[in-house]
């Protein structure tokens, strides 16, 4: 799986602490991403052929869209879950021993967003494939359903 490190570099009483990021493997990746989309819309945000359309770039437009709409259960789900990507290295002088985050590993709120942000960021591709795959599906359905109303057999 593809990893990332990343060592909190601000002022405060977490700089210094290093985390590893390990994205999600594929089908549990791809299951996160349509249940965030799903819980998105089913909270009213409006998003769609856009977001398949928007790429990695529009995506950050998109975010208040994505998470602004879930339920809070649903938003506190999808977080844990992407934490759970996330691996403290508590020991400079062991660097290859990780341990799962804990609460009391985030001491500045700063830090928890930044983390957050960047296991994100490995998982953003996995958002874009489920779009790509969801709506495509959801707009032929819709028109075969619209062919259906409109075409005269349906009578």
């Amino acid at each position: 799986m593809k990893t990332l490190d990343y060592t909190h570099n601000k002022a405060g009483a977490d700089h210094g602490k290093r985390f590893v990021l390990t994205r999600m493997d594929a089908f549990s990746a791809d299951k996160w991403a349509r249940h965030i989309l799903q819980a998105a819309i089913r909270g009213g945000a409006r998003i769609g052929a856009d977001l398949a359309e928007a790429g990695v770039a529009g995506l950050a437009g998109l975010g208040i869209e994505i998470f602004g709409f879930m339920e809070e259960s649903e938003l506190d789900r999808a977080l844990d879950r992407l934490m759970q990507c996330v691996a403290l290295r508590p020991d400079p002088a062991h660097p290859d021993t990780t341990r799962a985050v804990i609460a009391t590993d985030f001491e500045e709120p700063d830090t928890l967003g930044l983390v957050r942000a960047e296991a994100f960021r490995l998982h953003v591709g996995f958002l874009l494939a489920a779009a790509h795959q969801l709506f495509p599906v959801v707009a032929a359905l819709l028109g075969e359903a619209a062919q259906e109303t409109l075409s005269p057999s349906a009578a």
